[in-house]
């Protein structure tokens, strides 16, 4: 299983910045690729998510469960992505002036699209490095929101 993962440090606060990354109605405000992501309840484990994303240019619907949460410290996430079973895993560490934020995503692709896995890999990487650019800018940029 391919993994991809991304940081970036964000000058808020990790509450502020969990807060705001856990309520899944503010992902199209910081992930590009997002249509529309929703949760059932609140957010704790075994709540389910579903929605849409782009993936290289189509639309890719997300079924996904809630498998770790930790307030101000994990959400982790498994599923399947628009036919591609998948695990996001959001860290969230304390670091000087705010907090380091990780994202770990984990897809399988099947054997079968061996010719697509470089395209899928390369998108989902892309990706995943404009999401975390968007929401450091976001946050830093919007200090009055959470």
């Amino acid at each position: 299983m391919p993994t991809l993962q991304h940081k970036v440090s964000i000058n808020r606060s990790v509450t502020d910045v969990f807060k705001f990354v856990s309520d899944f109605s503010n992902n199209s405000k910081w992930q590009p690729s997002s249509v529309s992501m929703e949760r059932s309840g609140q957010l704790r484990l075994g709540e389910m998510i579903v929605g849409k994303r782009r993936l290289m240019g189509r639309m890719a619907f997300v079924n996904a469960d809630v498998v770790d949460y930790s307030p101000n410290q994990t959400i982790a996430y498994t599923g399947v992505m628009g036919g591609y079973p998948f695990r996001s895993t959001l860290k969230f560490n304390h670091a000087t002036g705010g907090v380091e934020l990780t994202e770990i995503i984990d897809v399988r692709i099947p054997w079968m699209y061996f010719w697509a896995r470089p395209f899928v890999l390369s998108a989902l990487n892309g990706q995943i490095q404009k999401s975390l650019e968007s929401l450091k800018t976001y946050m830093e940029a919007h200090r009055d929101r959470a």
